[in-house]
Order: C-alpha cells, then structure tokens, then sequence
C-alpha cells in the first residue's frame, strides 16, 4: 500500500520484512486437527530442546519428495528463547526499516481509518512477532531459529514450515524473490503469500501423506484446508486484540497463499510448486482469484491529481481488494465486503504534506469494474468518512458528490463512472 516517492520503499517493509520471523503464527491453527489425527515419524521435538540433525534432514526429505526441490547443502539450526527473540526483531527493525518508514506506515493507516490515532506501530509489529514465533528460518543467514517454549505440535507443524521456507530458498534464493517486488504493493504482497502459502500448504500436504493421503484429493483437501483463526486467536492475546487490519494482512499470506497455492497444484500439479516462483503472481486479487492469476489479469492504474500549491508528495501506493475488503468490512459490514471488494479493479492513493501546517492530505482514487459497483462503494465509502472522524458537517450529499468539513479538514468524494475520487484533510475545500 505504501511508497515513498523518493526511494520507492514498500510501505509492506514495515509489516512484512521480517515475514520469516511470522513462521509459526498461522502454522500450528492451519494443520491442528490434520497434525493430531494423522502419524507422524518417530521425532519427540520437545519444548526446550533441539531436534536432532537426522530429525532435521528427515523432513527435508519429506519436503523435497513432495515438492521435487533439490537439498543442496545442510542447514544449521539453534535454539532461541523468547528474550531473544524480541531483541532480534528490535535489531531486524533498526537494520531494515527506516525510521520514516515506520511514521508514514503508521500515518497511511490512521489517515484511512485502518487504526487508532493512538496506535503504535513498530511496538505493535514487535510484540506481534514475538508472541508468534514458534521457529523462524533467516533468508540473510540461511539458518533456522527454534524457540524454547513452543509445544510439541507446535513445534512439528512449525518444522515443516521453516524447513518448507529453507528448502524453497535453496533452489529458488527467497530474498531475492522478495527483493524483486519490494516497489510494487500488490507485487510485494502477492510474493509474500507465495512464499508463506506454500510452506502452510506443504504442513498440510506432508501431514496428509503421513496418513496415506494427499490435497490433490478433494475430500481430503476439504477436510484439511480449514481457516482455522478462531482457534489460533485463543493462544495469541497480541494478535486478537490488534485492529482487524492487522490481523488480516498477516494472516493473508498464509491462509489466502495457501488456497493460491492449492489451486495451483491442482491446474498443474508438483509443477505448480515451481511455476509460483517462475511466474510468481501479481496482485492480492491473483491469490483470492486464481484464476485471474492463470489468465494473467492485472489490477488498473488509476490517475491521481497532482498536488495542491505548497504540499509535497510524501508517501504513494496501491489499494489492494484485500485491503478494500477489509476497509468496507470495518466500516460498513463484511456482507457488503464480500461482495464488493471483488469488483474492484484497481485503486490508488497519495499522502501529500505541507510541513509547516503539520498537516496530511489523503488524495485516493478507485476503479470499478461497473458503474454500479462504483456507486455502492461511493455510498459505502460515505459511511467510512462519517465514522472515522469524530465530526462531519456535510455542504453537499449527491449522488455523485459529497463534500464538507471534519475534524480532519475539508474533503470531497466524488463519483464518475467507474471511478471513485476522496480528497481529505485539506486546509479549505477542494475542487
């Protein structure tokens, strides 16, 4: 969703950067009730201590019978405790995301409502990550990270999906994979749930085939593809109280990349495991569809309009449907979410600043791919400006314009066509 304009830094760095060390934080939920019924190898990877070597290469073995990747060289691997952990993602954070970084993340989610006034994000992601991380594979030192505290299926489901995450980078090299999409928001999310949605759906695949049994089955894949948050929100106080916004875009790599990747396997089979790094998708909208990723169909470019006299451009971005979902659904409810966020084609956003005023103008255009699609997101995108802010007194509510002042500043929304245009937080009203 974010960029900055003069070094084209992905505002999902913030979120999704240390990505490796969220390994376990879907893992144990997605595969729990395939992982207790089903056999497992004579491996007693107990909290507090490590696997051994031969347990290690054993599921490699597994995964690599599974996915046809080669094992090109041994992996190393130690323990972690939970302190460690926290200290990591603190060094992690200071080494790879920009101070500014972080404030125009943290502003681009207030501005749009996605958050609090008062949330603290680079706290938020940290405490996140470290109640998460049951194991974590780390792309720059290519070398596993177990904790000490994870329980017992916990700790199995999490091996497979680290080791699913070092055998993958082994043949295909994962930071460069996430390097390549890091300026593009749609691109850079749509390779995260690659990466993250293979690794989950080869927990499930390799617990499957320990039974006797495979996802290329349907009624094995019904019974095992489950989304399964409610129960991993039980074990994870962090997670279930952040904003919805979130909890659903880190979620998204490993439940929607999961079913990206199962529709993948069953169009082309072992094949699909590879061709997602060959041709790796596009946009969010890909991974919920894939069928639009098999007919290459990618999201519009909608025009922005240029900045008012005196303000600069500070940070600029993409819209995902995934993120339009999760928009109308904080605000006008998930039914409308479900069925409008698919509709749309594309959207994009600006935040522009004028420094000496301390002030942020939201200027963000969409497109649908009907005129009435636009007008119920018009309509719904009305409800959004009325309940973020504290105070809105309406000059104008057509049915192609509605403009006024908040506690904000001033703002229009705007509808022609397909196209849907709000101007927010400007100093007087814009035209």
């Amino acid at each position: 969703m974010l960029r900055r304009p003069e070094d084209k830094v992905s505002r999902r760095v913030t979120l999704l950067a240390m990505s490796a060390l969220l390994a376990a934080m879907a893992a144990p939920a997605l595969v729990r009730a395939a992982a207790d019924d089903l056999p497992r190898p004579a491996v007693d990877p107990r909290a507090g201590t490590l696997p051994t070597r031969q347990e290690i290469d054993s599921i490699l073995q597994e995964l690599s019978s599974v996915t046809g990747f080669r094992i090109h060289k041994e992996l190393p691997f130690e323990l972690i405790t939970r302190d460690q952990v926290n200290v990591y993602l603190k060094e992690q954070i200071r080494e790879s995301v920009k101070p500014d970084d972080i404030a125009a993340q943290e502003a681009t989610l207030k501005k749009f409502g996605f958050v609090p006034p008062d949330f603290d994000l680079k706290q938020n992601t940290i405490d996140l990550l470290t109640e998460q991380a049951a194991a974590f594979y780390d792309y720059h030192r290519r070398k596993l990270f177990i904790s000490d505290w994870a329980t017992e299926n916990m700790r199995d489901v999490a091996l497979i999906h680290e080791l699913a995450h070092a055998l993958a980078d082994q043949n295909f090299s994962i930071r460069k994979f996430l390097g390549k999409g890091s300026d593009n928001d749609e691109s850079s999310l749509a390779r995260q749930a690659v990466v993250e949605g293979q690794a989950s759906w080869l927990m499930v695949e390799v617990a499957a085939r320990r039974g006797g049994r495979s996802l290329a089955d349907p009624a094995t894949a019904r019974e095992l593809l489950q989304n399964a948050q409610a129960d991993s929100d039980d074990g994870y106080p962090v997670f279930s109280k952040a904003p919805l916004y979130i909890r659903r875009t880190l979620l998204f790599p490993y439940e929607d990349g999961e079913r990206f990747q199962q529709a993948v396997f069953l169009r082309d089979g072992e094949a699909g495991l590879t061709r997602v790094f060959r041709q790796p998708p596009v946009s969010s909208a890909q991974i919920i569809h894939p069928e639009r990723y098999f007919a290459m169909t990618a999201p519009s470019d909608p025009a922005l309009p240029k900045p008012i006299k005196g303000a600069k451009e500070w940070v600029t971005g993409s819209l995902s449907e995934l993120e339009a979902g999760i928009l109308l659904e904080q605000y006008a409810g998930a039914p409308l979410a479900a069925d409008l966020a698919p509709k749309l084609r594309g959207a994009n956003y600006r935040l522009d600043q004028i420094k000496r005023d301390k002030r942020n103008m939201l200027v963000f255009a969409s497109e649908w791919d009907t005129p009435e699609a636009a007008t119920r997101f018009f309509e719904a995108y009305k409800k959004v400006q009325r309940t973020k802010w504290k105070s809105v007194d309406a000059s104008a509510d057509t049915d192609t314009r509605f403009a006024g002042k908040s506690d904000d500043g001033f703002f229009t929304l705007t509808r022609d066509g397909v196209r849907v245009l709000t101007r927010e937080g400007f100093a007087q009203l814009p035209e």
